[in-house]
């Protein structure tokens, strides 16, 4: 897209209390306003929760990779180093599911990576990253959730 970068501050993840019962991850912004992913996977929810220590409580006994790699500090710490930061900058006009830049630094190398947002949010929550939305995104889901009552979803 191509807009002016603005920086996530707080990430929320969450089910949506009334049914159906949408997973969601609400991205707080620099500007004081909100970017909404809805529809993404319910592990993602489970284990930014869970890395939050936020006490949302998995329903069940069984972890997802994403909640395994938490108890890895090393394999974390490596990730980090690579890790640069997450971008969400693009909308599928005909799907309305998002993408995310995943940037990755190797040495003098730059390697970007198209990548679902919720994933690509976990790795820069994980990693101690920051996460930026493309504001001309920010800004037409506003104007779609005004005009027509909806946001758009990830995969």
């Amino acid at each position: 897209m191509g807009g002016r970068l603005v920086r996530v501050e707080h990430v929320e993840a969450f089910v949506t209390p009334a049914p159906p019962h949408v997973p969601v991850i609400s991205c707080h912004l620099e500007n004081g306003k909100m970017f909404t992913l809805y529809y993404v996977p319910p592990d993602i929810v489970l284990a930014i929760n869970k890395l939050q220590d936020s006490g949302y409580a998995e329903p069940g006994d069984r972890e997802s990779i994403f909640e395994l790699l938490l108890s890895f500090n090393k394999i974390l710490e490596e990730l980090g180093s690579f890790v640069d930061r997450v971008i969400i900058n693009e909308l599928d006009r005909e799907t309305y599911l998002y993408t995310a830049t995943l940037e990755l630094r190797l040495d003098s190398i730059r390697i970007r990576r198209r990548m679902i947002p919720s994933h690509a949010i976990y790795l820069a929550l994980v990693s101690g990253k920051p996460i930026y939305v493309d504001e001309r995104l920010v800004e037409e889901q506003e104007r779609m959730e005004r005009d027509e009552g909806f946001g758009a979803s990830e995969p």
